[in-house]
């Protein structure tokens, strides 16, 4: 491991080791910290990288260090009972809590709106099938904006899968591995018609909805059908700036979804917005044919539905709506907890309008970007 900054001093304190580094970067690790992630094969299994070390063992919350030894590759620490656990300064630095670098390490999405048409995310098939160097330019790409348009992919049926296994393997849901996006005499969900598809995310009515989809044009001589993306990070931060109480209600009341024909009855409830500790944005569920009946106290239904329609509102501006005819041969990849998407009503009779989809979980994705990084 190549050290890109070193150490340049360190003090111990009653309970942690304060280090200033080369860069004037500071760093504080608590003692158990340091003693519950020691690297030796004693602590941490060589092949699994799990750690085998119970922190139970220790007799109080702070254990003791006796002596420090610090290297030019290697700080080793004496513990009292005379185990010695050997860090890397590259691996301190990098797995530092301090609140400057964990700051640095929270991603930061691009927010967009239907401007982003005159630039959009978007790389070729044949690049993302050969190079794994691609493959991390167009999650990168998904990471920031939450879609990326995949270009000149071969009008094959199954050809969808072969991308998505570019990744990983394929999320399957009530709708299958694979799924075809057309217009059905019988069907069993309003994507299967051809009428207009306001912006949503899918499956909301699942406890984890998909991450991650993929839908593939392979036929498209139809009158209307044109595709329709929202980013639903930038609406909730609209209303958060424009209405703070109605992105507070939204982010708080959990609401049911739910979705049933006659071989599955899916329910779930789930606040419309979803952000972490931190209050960045981690989801947003939005579907208004898939909103079952709401179960709220009786005092917050007149609310609910208040910020939610000045949600909608947002969702629904022109500005704020990206759409795209697509070609055959366009795959459209979008992040299904960020990106809303949705439909033009279409003319069936025009013409054929068919697309292939499937899902693939975003720990996946966020998994193959992580390796791909570490390759690069």
């Amino acid at each position: 491991m190549a050290s890109s900054c070193s150490i340049k001093s360190i003090e111990t304190t009653a309970d942690s080791l304060e280090m200033e580094w080369s860069d004037g970067h500071h760093s504080r690790f608590h003692y158990i910290w340091l003693r519950d992630n020691c690297p030796c094969p004693e602590c941490l299994h060589p092949q699994t990288n799990e750690r085998t070390f119970d922190v139970m063992t220790i007799a109080a919350d702070q254990p003791v260090l006796t002596s420090l030894d610090l290297q030019q590759h290697q700080l080793a620490i004496c513990w009292e009972d005379g185990h010695v656990s050997e860090f890397h300064p590259d691996w301190l630095r990098i797995n530092c809590y301090s609140k400057s670098a964990r700051e640095a390490k929270r991603e930061k999405p691009v927010l967009w709106t239907a401007k982003v048409k005159t630039a959009l995310p978007e790389i070729d098939y044949e690049t993302v099938m050969k190079s794994e160097a691609a493959v991390l330019a167009w999650l990168d790409m998904l990471v920031d904006y939450g879609f990326v348009l995949i270009r000149n992919t071969p009008t094959v049926p199954g050809q969808v899968t072969r991308v998505a296994n570019r990744i990983a393997y394929l999320r399957e849901t009530n709708f299958g591995r694979e799924f075809d996006v057309i217009s059905k005499p019988d069907p069993n969900n309003v994507a299967y018609t051809a009428l207009k598809l306001e912006s949503h995310s899918d499956l909301p009515n699942w406890e984890l909805p998909p991450g991650t989809q993929f839908l593939h044009c392979l036929e498209f001589d139809a009158e209307g059908g044109e595709s329709t993306l929202v980013d639903g990070f930038c609406a909730a931060r609209q209303l958060e700036q424009e209405d703070p109480a109605a992105y507070e209600i939204l982010a708080k009341l959990q609401i049911p979804f739910r979705f049933h024909d006659q071989d599955w009855d899916v329910q779930w409830t789930a606040p419309t917005i979803a952000r972490d500790k931190l209050g960045d944005l981690k989801e947003v569920r939005f579907h208004a044919a898939l909103t079952a009946p709401l179960d709220l106290d009786f005092d917050d239904v007149l609310p609910f539905y208040r910020a939610y329609r000045a949600f909608t509102e947002i969702v629904r501006r022109p500005e704020n709506i990206l759409s795209l005819k697509l070609r055959p041969g366009d795959l459209l990849v979008f992040n299904n907890r960020r990106a809303l998407h949705g439909r033009a009503a279409f003319n069936p009779d025009s013409g054929p309008r068919h697309l292939q989809g499937c899902y693939v979980d975003n720990d996946a994705v966020l998994s193959k970007r992580r390796i791909l990084r570490a390759k690069a």
